[in-house]
């Protein structure tokens, strides 16, 4: 339901959870949300709000927190279940939740707490993804080999210019699995810069998703292809000199967000046979250092920046029991080589 279509005690309820105010006139209890949380619980809130209509159960005048009841939001659930995939299920109720509670924090919401929790057990991805990663270090030699195939010709194109630029981005997702929103505002001398004898890059609190500063250390297998990008492919993209953004298009614009994504998409694709969306590398990372040591695998929180610790358990968890099996594989291993009976 489009927002001027909401009931006026809605569109005004929504409008108070962002009020800019001060401690004496009083703030928004979601004034912190950053623009895509709000975004994305406005489009969770808007469908609930289409499902009620399309039921004839909106009341117009009644408020938005008195229309979600057990019962509705059971009815709505099921809806949705019948509808669409299961982590979409989650992801909305989950959403709605936020709203009503930060709507009115004074009621008793715990029922709907309980909702979204079995919820996060119950949701399974409807395709499984575990056979679409890959090796870290394998994925790392792939984009090495490639960066320095394109490195080598001796005609270059705006085709090959491209490929540089895609495969850059694919080599620092995999040592650097930043968020799409971050690896798009990459900036040259304020985000990736140089440190001593390594190229840093680092990202402020107030610029991530968690509200935590970022820094990683590149590579040295990737500065000879960080420098010959910056010194000879991305000056003949464009409008280059007279910008800072580290990607740019052939139009002279800074590559938008969603540009980015498609083009890790189709490099990835074509490098190693399956389309692999941005985020996936922050899987890709963590279960790479899980499948190091369980030692290794307490590093993925803090490359993720990730604030809660649980966040990336299950990494820790799985990467014990890689270590379990293999001691067991080994002593089963030196009782069969050895000769004593």
């Amino acid at each position: 339901m489009a927002f001027e279509d909401w009931p006026t005690v809605d569109q005004q309820a929504w409008r108070a959870l962002f009020h800019d105010g001060d401690i004496f006139d009083g703030r928004g209890a979601a004034v912190q949300w950053r623009d895509a949380t709000r975004k994305t619980n406005l489009k969770h809130y808007a469908r609930w709000l289409a499902w009620l209509d399309s039921e004839g159960v909106l009341d117009r005048s009644a408020a938005p927190w008195s229309r979600a009841t057990p019962e509705r939001i059971a009815a709505y659930a099921h809806n949705e279940i019948a509808r669409v995939g299961q982590i979409t299920v989650r992801s909305s109720l989950i959403g709605l939740k936020c709203v009503l509670i930060k709507m009115n924090p004074d009621l008793d919401w715990e029922w709907l707490q309980d909702v979204t929790n079995r919820l996060k057990v119950w949701a399974k991805p409807a395709h499984e993804r575990r056979d679409r990663l890959l090796p870290a270090n394998e994925m790392m030699q792939t984009v090495l080999v490639e960066l320095r195939r394109l490195t080598d010709l001796e005609t270059c194109t705006r085709t090959s210019d491209l490929a540089f630029r895609d495969v850059r981005m694919i080599g620092i997702l995999i040592c650097c699995p930043i968020r799409l929103k971050n690896l798009t505002s990459i900036c040259i001398g304020r985000h990736l810069h140089r440190t001593g004898d390594a190229w840093h890059l680092s990202f402020p609190a107030p610029e991530t998703k968690n509200s935590q500063d970022l820094t990683y250390i590149l590579p040295q297998c990737l500065e000879a292809p960080l420098q010959h990008y910056l010194k000879t492919v991305r000056p003949r993209f464009p409008g280059a000199h007279s910008s800072v953004a580290l990607f740019r298009s052939l139009k002279g614009n800074p590559l938008a967000y969603e540009s980015i994504y498609m083009r890790v998409i189709k490099e990835t694709q074509r490098l190693f046979g399956v389309d692999i969306n941005p985020h996936s590398f922050r899987k890709i990372a963590a279960t790479w250092l899980a499948e190091q040591s369980a030692r290794d695998a307490l590093f993925a929180r803090p490359l993720l920046g990730h604030r809660n610790p649980a966040t990336t358990e299950r990494h820790y968890i799985r990467a014990s029991q890689f270590e379990a099996s293999r001691r067991v594989s080994d002593a089963i291993a030196q009782i069969r080589d050895s000769r004593a009976p």
